[in-house]
C-alpha cells in the first residue's frame, strides 16, 4: 500500500519518467530546480501594478490591462466551478477545513505551467499529501483558465477546502438548559428561560419543551426536524425567540398559530422554496431570517405577507438564489436591516429607496453593476455593505447620505475612489481593498471623523506602501487618528 502511494507521489511530482504534473508543493521548488523569481519575471500580474525601486516608481503592465472586468468575471465563474468541484469531491479530501494557498503561473493558452501549493496550520501525512495532489492535479488539468492572454500571467490565491464538521456549541448560564435529559430532570422549570437544544440530532420537537412556564427562547437549530409544529406558538405563550436554523423543514410543514409573543424567528437553511404564509401569524415579529433556503423569487404576495407583520424591522434573505426583487419591496417601510448577501442581483429596483427607515443594507457578493440613485433617499442609512460586486462608480447624489458611517466597496472594479466619498461627513469606516486603484484617494484627508480605511491589494502601492509616493498621505491620515490598512 505504502509503495503504491509513494509511486503516485513520485509520478505527480515528476520524479519518474511520466509527464510533469503542474501541481507541486511550494517546498519542492528547490528540489525541482524551479526559480519563483524567474517565473515572476516571465509571468506578469493580472492587472497593472506600481513598482517602486531605488526611490523611483514605474508601472508594470498587467496581462488584463484595460480588461479588468473581463478578468474578474472569469475569475468569479472559475471560483464557483472550483468550489462545486471540491464539494462534489469532498470525500477525497484528506481533511476538511484545510487553509490552502497557491501561486499559479498560467500560460497564454490558459493551461498551467506551475501551481505551487501549501497547507497552512495543519500537518498532513505523506498519504494525505498524495490524495490532495491527485485531486488538485485533476482540477487544474481539466479546468484551464477560460481566457487566453498574450504572455500568460500569475496570481496567488487563498481558500479553505471543505467545511469541517461543526462541533456543538453548548450554551450555559442562569436559566439555560442544554440537553433534553436535564430538561426532564429539573425540579425548577419555573426558573428556565432558555432551552438550547441545538445539534442534538432531534427528529421531532421533544415534549418536554412545553413544561416551562417562563420559557422565552428555544434553540432547535442543526437538528433533523421535518416540521415546525403549531404547538410551539400555541402552547408556549411566553416564547419570544425561536430558531429552527439548519433543519429539513419543507414549505408545507411550517405551522404557526396566530400570536403576539414571537419577536424573532430564524428558519434559515431548511427546505423552503417560498415564504410560508403562516409566518404572517406572528403579528409582532421583529426579526425574520430566511437565508440559505432556495426561494429563487420574492413575489408581490410574499411582500404582502411580510407587510402583515407590522413590527418587522430585520429581514434576512442571505443566499436564497434571488436575481431580482419586486418593485413592491418599497412597501416594507418599517424594515431597518435588509440582508441580501450571496444572491444573483445585477441591479436593485429603484423602489428600494422607499424603505424610509432602512439603516443597514447588505448587498455584498452579488453581480451589481451600479447602485440605484434612489438609495440616496435613505436618510437614515448608516451601514452599506456592497463588497464583492462589479461596481466601478457611485452616483454624485450619494452626498445626501449624511448618516452613512460604514461603507464597504472592497472587491469591486474601482480604478479610483469616487470624489463623492469626500462629502460623506459622517463616514467612520471605509473599505476599498482589492480593487484596481491607481491613485491615492486624497479626498479622504478631509474626512475628519474617519477612523478606519482599508486600501490593501490595490496596484497603487506596489509591494511596500510606505516606500511608495503615497507614504506622506498615509502618514497624514494616521495623524488624523485614522487607522490605515494597506
Amino acid at each position: 500500500m505504502l509503495k503504491g502511494l509513494l509511486f503516485v507521489y513520485l509520478m505527480l511530482t515528476g520524479l519518474v519518467g511520466y509527464a510533469q504534473s503542474p501541481v507541486v508543493f511550494l517546498r519542492d521548488t528547490t528540489r525541482l530546480g524551479v526559480s519563483l523569481a524567474s517565473l515572476e519575471r516571465s509571468f506578469p500580474p493580472p492587472y497593472d501594478k506600481l513598482i517602486v525601486q531605488a526611490g523611483k516608481s514605474s508601472q508594470l503592465k498587467g496581462a488584463f490591462s484595460g480588461r479588468t472586468k473581463l478578468y474578474f468575471d472569469s475569475l468569479n465563474a472559475q471560483h464557483q466551478q472550483f468550489f462545486t468541484f471540491i464539494e462534489r469531491n469532498k470525500k477525497r479530501l484528506p481533511a476538511l477545513g484545510l487553509l490552502f494557498q497557491t501561486q499559479e503561473f498560467i500560460r497564454a493558452d490558459g493551461s498551467y505551467e506551475w501551481v505551487f501549493c501549501q497547507v497552512d496550520g495543519q500537518s498532513l501525512t505523506s498519504e494525505q499529501e498524495s490524495k490532495l495532489l491527485a485531486l488538485l492535479t485533476e482540477w487544474y488539468t481539466q479546468h484551464p483558465f477560460p481566457i487566453k492572454t498574450e504572455n500568460g500571467f500569475r496570481r496567488s490565491t487563498m481558500t479553505t477546502l471543505g467545511q469541517p464538521p461543526q462541533k456543538r456549541t453548548v450554551r450555559r448560564g442562569p436559566g439555560i438548559i442544554s440537553t433534553v435529559e436535564a430538561a426532564e430532570k429539573t425540579l425548577r422549570p419555573d426558573t428556565v428561560t432558555m432551552l438550547a437544544f441545538n445539534h442534538l440530532e432531534l427528529s421531532s420537537v421533544p415534549e418536554v419543551v412545553y413544561r416551562f412556564p417562563k420559557l422565552e427562547e428555544l434553540d432547535l437549530s442543526r437538528n433533523n426536524l421535518h416540521e415546525l409544529p403549531a404547538r410551539l406558538t400555541a402552547d408556549i405563550p411566553t416564547l419570544k425567540r425561536l430558531s429552527v436554523l439548519f433543519n429539513v423543514i419543507p414549505n408545507d410543514s411550517v405551522f404557526i398559530t396566530r400570536n403576539k409573543h414571537i419577536r424573532s424567528l430564524n428558519i434559515q437553511g431548511n427546505k423552503l422554496t417560498k415564504i410560508p404564509e403562516s409566518i404572517r401569524q406572528n403579528r409582532r415579529l421583529e426579526s425574520l431570517w430566511l437565508g440559505y433556503n432556495k426561494l429563487t423569487t420574492i413575489t408581490d404576495a410574499d411582500v404582502k405577507t411580510l407587510r402583515r407583520m407590522r413590527k418587522l424591522s430585520d429581514l434576512n434573505l442571505y443566499s436564497v438564489g434571488l436575481s431580482q426583487l419586486p418593485t413592491s419591496i418599497g412597501r416594507l417601510k418599517r424594515v431597518k436591516v435588509l440582508d441580501l448577501y450571496y444572491n444573483k442581483f445585477i441591479e436593485l429596483p429603484p423602489q428600494i429607496g422607499k424603505m424610509k427607515r432602512l439603516e443597514q443594507l447588505a448587498v455584498a457578493h452579488n453581480e451589481l453593476r451600479n447602485l440605484p440613485v434612489t438609495l440616496t433617499k435613505l436618510r437614515h442609512l448608516q451601514v452599506l455593505y456592497a463588497h464583492h460586486n462589479h461596481l466601478s462608480q457611485l452616483p454624485d447624489e450619494f452626498s445626501r447620505l449624511h448618516s452613512l458611517r460604514i461603507l464597504d466597496l472592497s472587491y469591486n472594479w474601482y480604478v479610483s475612489v469616487p470624489a463623492v466619498i469626500g462629502t460623506l461627513s459622517s463616514l467612520q469606516e471605509l473599505s476599498f481593498n482589492n480593487n484596481n486603484l491607481h491613485e491615492f484617494p486624497s479626498m479622504l484627508l478631509s474626512l475628519k471623523g474617519l477612523k478606519k480605511v482599508f486600501l490593501g491589494s490595490n496596484p497603487l502601492f506596489g509591494q511596500e506602501a510606505m516606500k511608495s509616493p503615497y507614504a506622506p498621505q498615509i502618514k497624514q491620515l494616521e495623524a488624523n487618528n485614522t487607522d490605515v490598512s494597506y
